[in-house]
C-alpha cells in the first residue's frame, strides 16, 4: 500500500466503520474492503449517485452545466497535485476525495457561472469556478483529509464563496423544452408562461431564444418570509397571493423547469440519487428522513408573515389564522423545501461519515437539529444557503453528540 493511502489509515477506518459495516484489508491486494467495496469503489458509487442530479442539471441548463463541473473539477485536481507536496498534511489530500468533493461543490452552483460575462459587475464569472476549486483543496489541506476532519470543506468553501460572490449565485435561467441539453442558457427571453400558471413541462411553443429568464423563487420566498419584499409600500401581499400569482407550479421544482443550482434544479433527480445510495447501503436512512421531517414540522410551527404591508404580520402556526387554510400552510412548506437545497443537503451532505455522529442515537439528535436549524435559517436568512449553515453548525457539534449520547455499559 502506498504511503499516501496508509497515512490516514486510522481515520479511514473510522469513516467506513461508522457507516455500520466493518471492513478489513484484502490479504492479496492489501486494499481496504467494505462489504466487497474498496475505497476506490466507495467513491465510485457516490459518483454514480451524483450522476442522477447532474444529468438532470445538464438537461435543464445545457452544456454550461457540464462546463461548470469540468472547470471546477479540473482546477481542484490541478491544485491537489500541488498541495499534496506541501508538508505532512499533503499526504492526506487524496485525488479521489478531491474529485468527489469538487463534484459536490459544482452541483451546488448555478450553470450560468460558465460564461465570460458581459464586462460589467459579473465580468468573467468562470474565474469564480477556478477560485472555488483552488479554495476547496486549500481547505481540505487545512481541515484534514478523508475522515480526518469534522468540518466539511465543501460547506465552508460554498459559504465563503457565497459571502464574496453571492450576487453571482442567483440563478434566473432555464432552457426551453425544445432546446434541452444543447441550448445556450444565456440566450434567454422573459418567461411569459408563468402568468398562465402552466408547468414548464407542459409549455407549448418557444418564446424565442434558447432559454427562459425567470424570477428566482428562492429569492421571492426569502423576501416574503424576512419581510423585505420590495413591492410598492402602498400595496399588500398575502401568503395566498404569493403562492398563487408569484410562484410557479410545484411540478417545476419536482420534474424541472425552475432556475437553480445544477444539482438541485430537479427534486426527482436528487431523490433518485439518494435512493441509490440507500440501496447500496452507503448512507443511514434515518438522517435524511429525520432532517426532512423536522424541517417540515418546524416550518409549520415557526412564525411566518401571512400579510405584508408597511408592517409584516407574523403568526405562529399560520394555519390557525382564519385567512390561511391547512392547504395553504402545507403548500407553503412544500415550496420552501423544493425551492432550496434542503433535500440535496439531507441526502448528499448530511450523511457524509466524517461529519455525522458515529452512534445511532446521536445521529437522530444530529438530524433533528439540522432539520430545526434548516427551517430557522431558511425562513429568516435565505432559502439558497440556509440549509448549508444549518448543517455546518450541526457538524461542529458532532463530537459532543458522540460523547454525550454514547451508550453506557450496564456493568
Amino acid at each position: 500500500m502506498s504511503n499516501s493511502l496508509s497515512q490516514p489509515q486510522h481515520t479511514t477506518d473510522e469513516l467506513l466503520n461508522s457507516a455500520g459495516v466493518t471492513w478489513s484489508l484484502d490479504p492479496i491486494t492489501h486494499s481496504p474492503l467494505h462489504a466487497g467495496v474498496d475505497l476506490r469503489r466507495y467513491y465510485f458509487l457516490h459518483v454514480m449517485a451524483a450522476v442522477f442530479p447532474a444529468t438532470m442539471g445538464l438537461i435543464l441548463y445545457g452544456w454550461r452545466a457540464l462546463a461548470v463541473i469540468a472547470i471546477l473539477m479540473g482546477s481542484a485536481m490541478g491544485a491537489a497535485l500541488i498541495w499534496q507536496r506541501i508538508g505532512s498534511r499533503g499526504a492526506q489530500v487524496h485525488l479521489l476525495h478531491v474529485a468527489w468533493s469538487a463534484l459536490l461543490l459544482a452541483l451546488m452552483l448555478p450553470a450560468h457561472l460558465a460564461s465570460r460575462g458581459d464586462g460589467g459587475e459579473q465580468n468573467m464569472p468562470w474565474l469564480i469556478l477556478v477560485t472555488a476549486g483552488c479554495t476547496l483543496v486549500m481547505l481540505m489541506w487545512t481541515l484534514g483529509g478523508i475522515g480526518a476532519g469534522r468540518v466539511s470543506p465543501v460547506l465552508v468553501c460554498f459559504l465563503l464563496l457565497n459571502a464574496l460572490y453571492g450576487h453571482s449565485f442567483v440563478a434566473h435561467h432555464v432552457l426551453q423544452r425544445d432546446n434541452l441539453v444543447t441550448g445556450n442558457l444565456l440566450d434567454a427571453q422573459a418567461d411569459g408562461t408563468r402568468a398562465t400558471g402552466d408547468p414548464w413541462i407542459n409549455s407549448e411553443d418557444s418564446l424565442g431564444g434558447d432559454a427562459l429568464w425567470r424570477d428566482n423563487s428562492g429569492q421571492l420566498l426569502s423576501s416574503f418570509t424576512t419581510g423585505t419584499e420590495s413591492a410598492d409600500p402602498r400595496l399588500w401581499l398575502s401568503l395566498d397571493v404569493l403562492l398563487r400569482d408569484r410562484l410557479p407550479p410545484l411540478e417545476d421544482f419536482i420534474v424541472g423547469g425552475e432556475p437553480g443550482p445544477i444539482g438541485a434544479g430537479c427534486a426527482l433527480g436528487v431523490i433518485v440519487g439518494g435512493l441509490f445510495l440507500l440501496y447500496r447501503g452507503l448512507i443511514d436512512y434515518r438522517i435524511p428522513v429525520l432532517v426532512i421531517v423536522f424541517t417540515y414540522l418546524t416550518m409549520l410551527i415557526l412564525p411566518i408573515p401571512v400579510l405584508l404591508t408597511d408592517q409584516p404580520q407574523y403568526h405562529w402556526l399560520a394555519m390557525r389564522v382564519p385567512s390561511v387554510t391547512w392547504q395553504t400552510a402545507l403548500t407553503f412548506v412544500h415550496y420552501e423545501l423544493l425551492a432550496g437545497p434542503a433535500i440535496f443537503m439531507a441526502l448528499f451532505l448530511a450523511t457524509w461519515p466524517s461529519i455525522r455522529p458515529i452512534e445511532r442515537g446521536a445521529r437522530a439528535v444530529y438530524a433533528a437539529l439540522i432539520g430545526i436549524l434548516t427551517a430557522i435559517f431558511q425562513l429568516y436568512a435565505s432559502v439558497s444557503y440556509g440549509p448549508y449553515i444549518a448543517l455546518l453548525i450541526a457538524s461542529l457539534l458532532t463530537p459532543w453528540f458522540d460523547k454525550w449520547l454514547r451508550p453506557k455499559p450496564l456493568v
